[in-house]
């Protein structure tokens, strides 16, 4: 059984190790983060503390996702207080107050809990205080009887007022004048951190083996409909393999293999016809099926066309005109369902696997060189993927639809990390696929 502790701004990991010995302590959880380390059945993963704006924020699903395989997933502190409260019903565990105001619904605003903290190297020291915290504070003196009520009531509308960046004691003090003086008295005798207090009380309860920290079980909501194409695109962007995701996978399949276009064209046209994708008649069955939606005759001015090709046959013009908008409405979410079935064999993933594991190499040792990350400019990519497809440069956009891609942007945003690769190296020799005979029209 492993421990992995999403540790930030709430307490220090020298503490949180002490506290929990043989967790693994890691930086604030973010969104993919929970699919790249798949951890197990037996594993426990424990979310103090999330990113909420520098990078997109853990998603519900994903937790879902690890409670549906039974991991152990709890929270408390911060996000992960936040999304116990929005995800207890099905299992995901909360401890302490902040959870507890959000569960009841006290509490109900993200940025109660945002604070500006420093980079990782600074051990993400806090530089605000969030405003649960101060909540906690007002209400523990109103009850030790250090403030009234009317005065706890404007230390909390002058708080909420204060934008979470620049909210600290010293700020509110200087808004709240003399209302702040019984807060400030009680606070120097009695210190809140309800955050790191409330993660203190999580980690002991894992290392105590609190019976409240469980897997999802019969007295919990059910998971279901976890499996969306949304959650299977995420997983294709950050389960990886080798160090390598399906997404890389598919990209550098798309880029690399020689004959990915007209396997992908095959591919498309058998799901839209219904046909299989090495049946002789696949295109003309296509047409037959385009002719029933009424698409027989193309657009002379479709956007999916290049000016090079209005002259092209009225036939040839339509099966472009599908295997270029119907693939790419599919790359929303890029999955493991857009490799072409005569390249799904080990030797050709095998081959493309390591081409990806090369290329990222090259492009983690030009981040180094550099200082910073490796990125080339639109003109480059541009100019060594023409030359890879042997096209054009003005053809490009033409050759991105017909290989998958939604446009030109997204392929130079997918396909950076092989341009090191290309300029260094030539495309790697793949084992050829049995040819499919294609009936002309």
């Amino acid at each position: 059984m492993s421990d992995l502790v999403f540790l930030g701004p709430s307490l220090p990991a020298a503490e949180a190790a002490a506290l929990l010995p043989g967790a693994r302590i890691l930086p604030p959880v973010g969104h993919g983060d929970l699919l790249r380390l798949t951890p197990g059945p037996d594993d426990r993963v424990l979310i103090i503390d999330g990113f909420f704006m520098h990078r997109p924020p853990v998603r519900h699903r994903e937790i879902l996702f690890l409670l549906e395989r039974g991991v152990t997933v709890a929270g408390s502190s911060s996000m992960g207080a936040l999304r116990a409260a929005e995800l207890w019903q099905y299992g995901m565990r909360g401890f302490g107050d902040v959870f507890g105001l959000y569960r009841d619904g006290i509490v109900t605003g993200d940025h109660e809990v945002a604070v500006v903290h420093g980079l990782d190297e600074d051990e993400y020291r806090q530089l605000s205080e969030p405003l649960v915290n101060i909540r906690i504070a007002v209400r523990e003196a109103i009850t030790a009887g250090a403030i009234g009520p009317d005065e706890g009531e404007l230390l909390l509308k002058t708080a909420a007022d204060i934008p979470f960046r620049l909210l600290t004691w010293r700020s509110l003090a200087m808004r709240a004048g003399s209302a702040m003086d019984g807060l400030g008295s009680w606070l120097h005798a009695h210190p809140v951190d309800a955050k790191a207090a409330d993660a203190r009380l999580l980690l002991r309860a894992a290392a105590t083996g609190d019976p409240r920290l469980c897997p999802a079980g019969p007295g919990d909501e059910p998971v279901e409909h976890v499996h969306t194409t949304y959650l299977e695109g995420w997983r294709s962007r950050y389960e990886e393999t080798g160090g390598v995701s399906e997404r890389e996978l598919l990209v550098a399949l798309r880029v690399l293999h020689p004959g990915f276009a007209a396997a992908h064209r095959a591919r498309v046209l058998a799901d839209f016809s219904g046909a299989a994708p090495d049946d002789p008649a696949l295109e003309e069955l296509a047409l037959r099926a385009a002719a029933r939606l009424g698409r027989d005759v193309p657009v002379p001015d479709s956007s999916w066309l290049t000016p090079a090709e209005a002259g092209l046959p009225p036939a040839e013009a339509t099966l472009r005109l599908l295997v270029r908008s119907l693939g790419a409405a599919e790359t929303r979410q890029i999955s493991p369902a857009m490799i072409p079935p005569e390249l799904r064999r080990a030797d050709v993933l095998d081959t493309v696997r390591q081409a990806v594991v090369t290329a990222k190499g090259i492009q983690a040792g030009l981040t180094r060189r550099q200082g910073r990350p490796a990125r080339f400019r639109a003109g480059i990519i541009d100019a060594v993927l023409a030359a890879q497809w042997d096209c054009d440069p003005a053809g490009l956009t033409a050759a991105a639809w017909d290989r998958g891609f939604r446009d030109l942007d997204q392929l130079r945003e997918l396909a950076g990390f092989l341009i090191g690769y290309l300029r260094v190296l030539r495309a790697p020799w793949f084992p050829p696929t049995r040819p499919r005979e294609v009936v002309h029209q």
